[in-house]
Parts: C-alpha cells; sequence; structure tokens
C-alpha cells in the first residue's frame, strides 16, 4: 500500500508532514474481547486428563518396546504436543538410547527409523554423529537412488536434514535428495502422501511453532490406520484445555492494551494485540508459562508501538527526545513528549514497574535491569536507524547489520521471555549480557528475514536494509533478498550447533526459547511476506486453530 503525506498538528509547532504508511486494520477487532470460561467442561476436561496422563505414563515407560518403537512414541507424543507432562520421563529415556547407540554403534537398517533416531536425539541435545547415515550413501556422496520411492523414510530424512550445523556434509546431500523427490512426489496429488509432503514442504517440522504442530499432527494422527486412540483423545482434551487458557490470557491483553490506550491514542500504529499474543504463545504454550506469555505479549505489542514511531511517524527532533525519554526512564520526562508517544511511553514505564514488583518479590532485579538495558539499547539504535533512514542516506551494509541486529527486537524479547522463568538465574543473564554466538544467529534471522518480508512496503517511506545491501555490494534487489534468505539459513545452523554446545550448560528449556522465537520469525515472515503486518492467510488460520476453534471429538 502507498503511505500519504499527512500533516499533523504538534503542540504549538506548525504542521509535519509525515510518511503514515497505509497498514492494514485489526482483523480480529471484537472477536477476542471478552471470554467467559465455563468451568464444567473446563473440569471436565481437567479429570478426564488426569486419568489418560498416567495411562499414557505407562505407555512411554513400558519395558517391552524396542528402542525404536520407544522413540517413535516419544516422537508421537512429542507432535501431539503432550509431552510437556512427561518432561523427566523422555528426557531420561533419550538419554539412556543414547548411551547404548554410544556404546553398541548399532542403529537401525531402514531410513525412516535411522532419520527419526538422529532428529530426536539432536533436539534433545545429543551430538549423534551424522556417519549414521552412511549407509545409505554410495561411494561418490550420493543417497541410494534406491531410496527415492520410500516416501516415509524420504519425510523423515527431510525432517532430520533441518537440524544439520556447518559441519554436516552428508545431511546437506540429503536435504538436496530428499526435497527433490519430495517435490516430484507431491507433483500427483492422487498420491496416499502427497497432502503430507506438500505440509512438510512448506512447515518442516523443526522450524514450526510448536502449537501450530500440534494442531496440524493431530489431524494427520487421526487419519493414521495405526493410531491409538487413548493418545489421540489426551491429545484433544489437552488442546482445548490449553486453549480455554490462552482466550482468558488473550482478554487479559486485549483489556490491557485498551486501558493503556496504545490501540487508540496511537492511529500511526499497527494495531496488534493478538498477533502481539500469538508471539507469548510461540515462545511458550505450557500452562506453567501463564505469565512469561503475558509479559511476552505485552513487550511485544509496545515494540510494535514504538518501533512504528521510529519507523513511519516520528520526525527526526521528536525521535531524539523520545529516545532521551527513555534512557532516563522517568515518567516526568513525559512533558517533553509528542502528544501521540506519551501512551507508549507510559504504557512501557507500567509495565516495567509490574516486572519490577514481580522480580523483586523473587529476589531477581537483575532479570528486570537486563530488560530495561534492552530497552534503551534498543531505542538507540532504533533513532541511528532512524538518522540512516528517514533522510534515506544509506549506510555500509556492515554498519546497518552490526545496529540492525539490536532492531531485530531479539535482543530484548530473549531477555524478556526469561523473566519468568526462575532457571533464568544471574548467571544466565550475565551470559546473555556477552551477546552470545547462539543470540546474534537467532538477530540475524530475525532481522533478515523481516527485511525481505517487510520490504516493498518500507521502501515506499524509508531506506531499507536492502537498499543498503544493494548499494554496498552492486546487486539487483533479487541477489540481496538472496543473499539475506541465504544468511538467515546458515544462521539456522549456527543456532542448531550452539544448541548441541550449549546443552550441557544452559538449561535446555532456556535454549528452547531460541529455537522457538526463530519458529516465530519463520512462520510469521513466511516466503517473503510479513505476516504480522500483513496477518490475512499467512498467521490468521493458525489463530482461527489456536486461539478460537476448539478441537472436535
Amino acid at each position: 500500500m502507498v503511505p500519504t503525506e499527512a500533516a499533523v498538528p504538534l503542540q504549538n509547532q506548525s504542521e509535519i508532514l509525515r510518511p503514515l504508511p497505509d497498514f492494514p486494520d485489526d482483523i480480529w477487532s471484537d472477536h477476542f474481547d471478552f471470554f467467559s470460561q465455563d468451568q464444567q467442561v473446563y473440569d471436565m476436561y481437567a479429570k478426564e486428563i488426569k486419568m489418560l496422563k498416567e495411562e499414557v505414563r505407562n505407555m512411554l515407560l513400558a519395558t517391552e518396546n524396542t528402542i525404536t518403537e520407544k522413540l517413535s512414541l516419544i516422537d508421537i507424543v512429542q507432535r501431539l504436543g503432550i509431552s510437556y507432562h512427561y518432561g523427566a520421563e523422555i528426557a531420561n529415556l533419550v538419554e539412556k538410547t543414547f548411551k547404548v547407540y554410544a556404546n553398541t554403534k548399532e542403529y537401525p537398517d531402514d531410513l525412516l527409523s535411522v532419520a527419526l533416531h538422529f532428529r530426536l536425539f539432536r533436539q534433545h541435545g545429543f551430538n549423534i554423529s551424522e556417519s549414521i547415515f552412511y549407509q545409505f550413501v554410495e561411494t561418490d556422496g550420493k543417497f541410494k537412488e534406491s531410496l527415492s520411492t520410500d516416501i516415509k523414510g524420504l519425510l523423515s530424512l527431510y525432517e532430520a536434514a533441518q537440524v544439520r550445523t556447518h559441519k554436516d556434509i552428508i545431511l546437506e546431500e540429503a536435504l538436496a535428495f530428499a526435497e527433490a523427490n519430495l517435490k516430484h512426489v507431491a507433483s500427483y496429488t492422487s498420491h496416499s502422501l502427497a497432502k503430507q509432503v506438500n505440509y512438510t514442504l512448506k512447515q518442516a517440522l523443526h522450524k514450526c511453532i510448536p502449537r501450530i504442530e500440534a494442531r496440524h499432527y493431530i489431524s494427520v494422527y487421526e487419519e493414521d490406520e495405526c493410531r491409538n486412540q487413548l493418545l489421540l483423545k489426551f491429545a484433544k482434551l489437552d488442546y482445548n484445555l490449553l486453549q480455554m487458557l490462552y482466550k482468558q490470557e488473550l482478554s487479559e491483553i486485549i483489556r490491557w492494551g485498551n486501558e493503556s490506550e496504545i490501540v487508540s491514542k496511537l492511529p500511526y500504529s499497527r494495531a496488534r494485540l493478538v498477533e502481539s499474543y500469538f508471539y507469548g504463545l510461540g515462545m511458550f504454550f505450557e500452562p506453567q508459562h501463564s505469565l512469561g506469555r503475558i509479559i511476552s505479549a505485552k513487550t511485544t505489542a509496545l515494540l510494535t508501538a514504538i518501533d512504528d514511531t521510529y519507523d513511519s511517524y516520528g520526525t527526526l527532533d521528536e525521535l531524539i527526545t523520545f529516545t532521551d525519554a527513555i534512557e532516563r526512564w522517568d515518567a516526568k520526562e513525559i512533558d517533553r513528549l509528542s502528544i501521540c508517544m506519551r501512551a507508549s511511553y507510559l504504557a512501557l514505564l507500567n509495565v516495567s514497574d509490574g516486572v519490577d514488583n514481580e522480580l523483586t518479590a523473587q529476589q531477581r532485579s537483575y532479570a528486570s535491569d537486563k530488560y530495561k538495558d534492552e530497552w534503551k539499547q534498543y531505542a538507540r539504535s532504533s533513532y541511528i536507524e532512524a538518522l540512516w533512514f528517514i533522510p534515506r542516506e544509506l549506510p555500509a551494509f556492515p554498519d546497518y547489520l552490526s545496529n540492525g541486529l539490536v532492531t531485530s527486537l531479539c535482543y530484548l524479547l530473549i531477555p524478556t521471555a526469561l523473566l519468568a522463568m526462575e532457571c533464568a538465574t544471574e548467571d544466565v543473564y550475565d551470559w546473555l549480557s556477552n551477546y552470545p554466538k547462539i543470540l546474534v544467529s537467532l538477530a540475524k534471522i530475525c532481522r533478515l528475514t523481516n527485511d525481505i518480508g517487510s520490504y516493498e512496503r518500507e521502501k515506499q517511506y524509508r531506506g531499507t536494509g536492502i537498499e543498503c545491501y544493494m548499494k554496498h555490494y552492486n546487486v539487483s534487489e533479487l541477489e540481496a533478498k538472496k543473499k539475506f534468505a541465504d544468511i538467515a539459513e546458515a544462521a539456522w545452523k549456527d543456532i542448531n550447533e550452539e544448541f548441541l554446545k550449549l546443552s550441557t550448560t544452559i538449561p535446555t528449556e532456556i535454549l528452547e526459547r531460541f529455537l522457538n522465537l526463530a519458529r516465530i520469525v519463520n512462520v510469521f515472515y513466511k516466503q517473503g511476506v510479513d505476516g504480522f503486518t500483513n496477518p490475512h492467510n499467512v498467521v490468521e488460520p493458525h489463530i482461527i486453530d489456536l486461539l478460537r476453534d476448539p478441537i472436535n471429538f
């Protein structure tokens, strides 16, 4: 959409011309304003889940199952979204199985099982070697052509290749081999697995938001002739029970948004409260992380308002005052601000006060200090970006990227996600303050993927990162976009590698937040589309599935 030049009166100043992008309206309006929980239904679901939970636990711990049967069951339980009930049991089972393989070196001989084992071990932090795939490779390094018709094996191989690192040469070949043959199958719509193949090629498991995968896999598993009805019923009940909790939380976020006036008093900004909550849900889906979802949702909504202030509303004079006010972090600064900037500034201070109170009671004030520090750094970097992009004075690309990693929001969203996690100790926050490779890699994914998705809109009224790259390296728009996608894909490998390295020193529960934020970005900005700004047909179906419509029995 083409932005309009709007004349906006400002206190005691002449009219100022502003480039106001024509953002799409909030598509949810009153859909989620109010939720009244049916306590009788909730209690009934909770009672049934309690009984089924123990039966599934017994299935997981059954001693008569083979290793492959155990890992296959773990995979099903994880994909159905109910593995959080058995975190310790599953971790113990995967570790024991890995040790057996490490000692015996005896692996299955079918592609489906080998790829499944490899993926599960890597996802649980065990650095199993890619040599497990040697048995399927010819002397020239190519996968055996006889495997090209093993569709279930290829699907498993494709998913396994998503957890590859830079050192995994065979898995690069595995990805190319699996993808080429799966695309061939997908072209035959009559094939029994065509639907599943098409979905996998569009959304790999490793890069999918866990709750989206749960909703999808429940429907897939329901059509599986070998399905276990007990597992299926448990997954449906649990999904619907958690959805009730999400609806309550979302109602709270919308009420907060209305009371803080960050939507009504910021007409130039995107109204994305529902999408902001979806970000929080993407970071954590488990019921015990309610506070984490709410804080993450409020922070994402604030970031949207403040990001739009820097990117598409404020003048440089207003923005330097706004940046200084955030640096000072004091309600007394309010009178210096443009009227439209006051609501977001006050909302920021109020959210921060709530965080302070919560964490002071937990004796974790170091976490709230980090929260404020990252907000200040974000504001400074956003102002630097405005200095470049409002007058379209494009910097060298390395300078843009260095600053853009901060404005990617990851340096703020990860500490925010950890605020409500007691395992995020002062040592963890000290580690974060050194900007470890896993955080920098995540920021690259967020920055460059966002830049591709938002380019067509933003180039109409400001400078862009893609234009910086085009100018710096004298390349075309298409070449710049491809390079951004390549850098982001390489950063995924870095995250996978760092996940394996760090799993012995940093709690897995914390490392999962890095993966989940990368997954959120992958879903929102899939195929070069900005699904946050334009949620139609991108995240809209997922929001309906996860937050509005329960699963039918």
